[in-house]
């Protein structure tokens, strides 16, 4: 299969940075598997993210969010959705660079979405106690997700 798994976030407020690392992890869990995989990092999405999946078979997005999810964390697959708001640096979501390709008539894989709920966007670049947990568990989970709805 092959992969490409989507890290957002700013690295240097805290918890925000949760995208970048749990991509990474998300990513060498596929290549210990034998998928061809391909890891995109960045501050926040860009429309141009649509051309990146072209092609591909599967595409993670991993962020963090201030919603407290129940577990922490949630998973679930991408629809598409117009962002409503104007142009911001939030309005690129998952959802919107669905709703782009269709909107050029490209072709897109299945998509899905890990977001993490922060608990600390301070200044700093490491994760906080509770974000690490949170992103343990995510990835766990995802795993689990993955073998039972995707394979």
């Amino acid at each position: 299969m092959n992969v490409i798994v989507l890290g957002y976030g700013n690295p240097f407020r805290m918890d925000d940075g949760v995208g970048p690392v749990g991509a990474c992890a998300i990513a060498e869990w596929f290549e210990k598997s034998g998928h061809e995989v391909t890891t995109w990092i960045g501050h926040q999405l860009l429309p141009e993210v649509v051309l990146e999946l072209e092609g591909r078979d599967l595409a993670v997005f991993v962020d963090a969010t201030i919603e407290e999810h129940p577990d922490g964390f949630a998973i679930y697959e991408v629809l598409p959705s117009v962002a409503t708001d104007g142009l911001n640096l939030h309005t690129c979501t998952p959802g919107w660079v669905k709703h782009i390709a269709m909107q050029m008539s490209i072709a897109m894989p299945k998509m899905i979405m890990v977001t993490i709920s922060g608990a600390n966007f301070d200044f700093g670049d490491s994760l906080s106690e509770l974000c690490l947990e949170r992103l343990n568990k995510a990835i766990e989970s995802f795993k689990k997700y993955f073998v039972d709805n995707l394979c």
